[in-house]
């Protein structure tokens, strides 16, 4: 439970991609109307004999592409398929405008549009291209650089960056990417003492997305010695630059992506080099470097660069930390558990009353739960998770590249949490540093998340919120085992019910409801948690009986079912606020709403069943006097 993991092909961009312009069919025909005169011509100047006028409608679609509607109209004209050969054209300039406007069509349109411009066939001209440009530069290695091979490496720069876009959004460019055998061409890029900078930079983010989940990439990496020479010497690299340092980011990542075809008697060495690399990334403290730089913020640049890199490394810890399960995974979701039975609801006796109780075992091999202890990385990302001298954020917010920095500081901030959670999810408590160590760490966490006067910077308050539950969640969780109610005051239970209560974000909402469970369910246990179990009870209470999402009703009664099982006090508690009476009359309203909304429900109708079927038994239970 409470375990996140990044989707397939997102990985961390420098430039984020924009996404499509929504809108009406009839909104499309009207965008058609309105480019068609001015995308026609362009499309037909693609075609001219004229160089000058090849080169001019490239760099006229590579402005049109980010205007409002304009994308949609360029595809169904199969822009594509009318751009993509001019990569290989015999003229650098129309090459180099080919290049320019077909990165941005992947840029501006998203997605969908990446995937488009596969089906119209954008891989044969832009891999051709790639393999013999880069051929070109090998082979030239050893020469002066002139204008020509400047020019080249910047050519190569665009289509590579390219390259990474379509491949991230479409599996199909990634097995034509296989198939073309593309992966030794961008490992050469990563040799910074013959190649700049500037490419090894995006033939690393490239290889680091396409090596995800991608056995025939690893084999091809893993079965040739020289190549892993190439990536293990991009690890080790002494970190003198910031770029270095994400480029350190970037080959940990790739290592990490094809770690089973690595011979086992290479694995454990390779495991520590990596989680140390990603441990001395996090050591940075870009907020205080930030500070030093004020007022001027001359060398922002350098340090966005290194919280880019930390993100990064967050993401990857957090991979690390997570079991490889099947199934669909999201961008930086939480995956809900489903603590409830699911089997058919005539099954009847009390034995039937399932436990929400799921505890996760430790998936993590000893070679990575070794490096993580010895590089103390739950410590490391605790430290990015907590806020920074508040004066620093104050004078960065009152400029804009202030502004700009704080966004990525939050960034880093919700990553740490999501690490942190599947950091907690999958060690042990006496890994993690024993139960006072986890109480210690539920008090630093709480801190945090309530009254914290560095809050009012954050860029996405209701991001920060989920993060920040759902790794409560898991502490919780752990502390529920042992049970240890003694580190959770009653002001904190106060704020929580009224955060269950308020807050109009279901993820956040959906999280704390869970946190309850947990506490309930420790209270329950004691004899003098008269209060504490009213408060939560009369919460829940007001929750079930709500017109909220059937999800939320759907946790909030697998906390009561948690709170209220079994205990010296539940049933007093139960009988003074009318819950098992209140429990009894939403068993036909719940039905009547599944009935009604099963197919709206999505993914979350098998937590949403299971509750139903919960709630039969647990007022059967509680009947008979338990």
């Amino acid at each position: 439970m409470g375990k996140t993991k990044t989707k397939k092909r997102g990985k961390h961009r420098m430039q984020p991609m924009g996404q499509l312009e929504d809108g009406s069919t009839a909104e499309n025909g009207n965008s058609m109307d309105n480019f068609g005169g001015r995308t026609i011509p362009l499309l037909q100047k693609l075609c001219s004999p004229a160089p000058e006028e090849k080169e001019c409608a490239c760099a006229g679609l590579a402005n049109l592409v980010f205007e409002p509607g304009a994308v949609p109209v360029l595809i169904k004209q199969d822009v594509v398929r009318r751009l993509g050969p001019l990569l290989i054209d015999s003229n650098r300039s129309i090459q180099e405008a080919a290049a320019g406007a077909l990165r941005n069509l992947s840029l501006s349109g998203g997605a969908d549009v990446c995937a488009k411009m596969v089906e119209q066939d954008v891989m044969t001209p832009l891999t051709t291209f790639i393999i013999q440009s880069l051929e070109s530069l090998q082979s030239d290695c050893d020469k002066p650089t002139t204008d020509y091979k400047k020019q080249t490496i910047i050519l190569v720069i665009q289509a590579i960056n390219l390259l990474w876009n379509v491949c991230e959004s479409s599996a199909i460019a990634v097995d034509i990417f296989n198939m073309k055998g593309i992966l030794p061409y961008l490992v050469q890029c990563l040799e910074t003492d013959i190649y700049p900078m500037s490419l090894a930079m995006p033939a690393a983010q490239c290889l680091h997305t396409v090596t995800e989940d991608n056995p025939s990439a690893a084999q091809a990496l893993c079965g040739s010695s020289s190549l892993m020479k190439t990536i293990e010497k991009a690890l080790v690299t002494e970190p003198s630059t910031s770029e270095v340092m994400l480029l350190k980011v970037l080959s940990a990542g790739i290592l990490y992506n094809v770690r089973y075809s690595i011979p086992m008697c290479s694995f454990n060495e390779l495991v520590q080099a990596v989680v140390k690399v990603l441990s001395q990334v996090l050591e940075i403290d870009c907020l205080e470097m930030l500070g030093k730089m004020m007022p001027e913020l001359d060398k922002v640049d350098e340090v966005q660069m290194l919280l880019n890199a930390q993100q990064l490394a967050l993401e990857i810890l957090s991979n690390v930390c997570c079991a490889d399960e099947g199934g669909d995974e999201s961008d930086w979701e939480d995956i809900s558990d489903l603590r409830s039975d699911t089997s058919d609801e005539g099954t009847d006796g009390e034995d039937d009353i399932q436990s929400n109780d799921h505890e996760m075992n430790t998936s993590l091999s000893a070679e990575m739960i070794n490096a993580i202890v010895t590089q103390q990385v739950p410590k490391k990302v605790l430290d990015k998770a907590v806020f920074g001298d508040v004066k620093i954020y104050e004078q960065l917010n009152q400029h804009n590249d202030g502004q700009k920095s704080l966004r990525s500081l939050s960034v880093v901030q919700i990553r740490a949490f999501i690490c942190l959670n599947n950091i907690t999810t999958s060690m042990d408590v006496e890994l993690l540093g024993g139960t006072d160590a986890l109480g210690q760490l539920w008090s630093t966490l709480f801190s945090l998340t309530y009254g914290n006067e560095c809050c009012k910077y954050l860029a996405e308050r209701e991001d920060f919120l989920e993060a920040a539950a759902g790794v409560m969640r898991s502490v919780l969780e752990k502390l529920s085992t042992v049970n240890a109610p003694q580190y959770i005051t009653a002001d904190q239970v106060t704020l929580l019910c009224q955060t269950a209560s308020t807050t109009n974000c279901d993820a956040v909402k959906v999280k704390v409801l869970s946190i309850l469970g947990y506490i309930g369910k420790m209270a329950a246990s004691r004899d003098d948690s008269l209060e504490v179990l009213k408060s939560l009870g009369l919460v829940l209470r007001d929750i079930i009986t709500s017109q909220t999402s059937l999800w939320i009703i759907s946790e909030a009664l697998d906390a009561v079912f948690d709170t209220f099982a079994d205990g010296p006090l539940v049933n007093s508690v139960m009988c003074s606020i009318g819950l098992l009476t209140t429990l009894q009359q939403l068993v036909p309203i719940l039905k009547a709403r599944v009935k009604s909304e099963k197919r709206s429900l999505g993914d979350h109708y098998p937590v949403v069943e299971a509750s139903k079927t919960n709630l039969t038994r647990f007022i059967k239970y509680k009947s008979k006097g338990h």
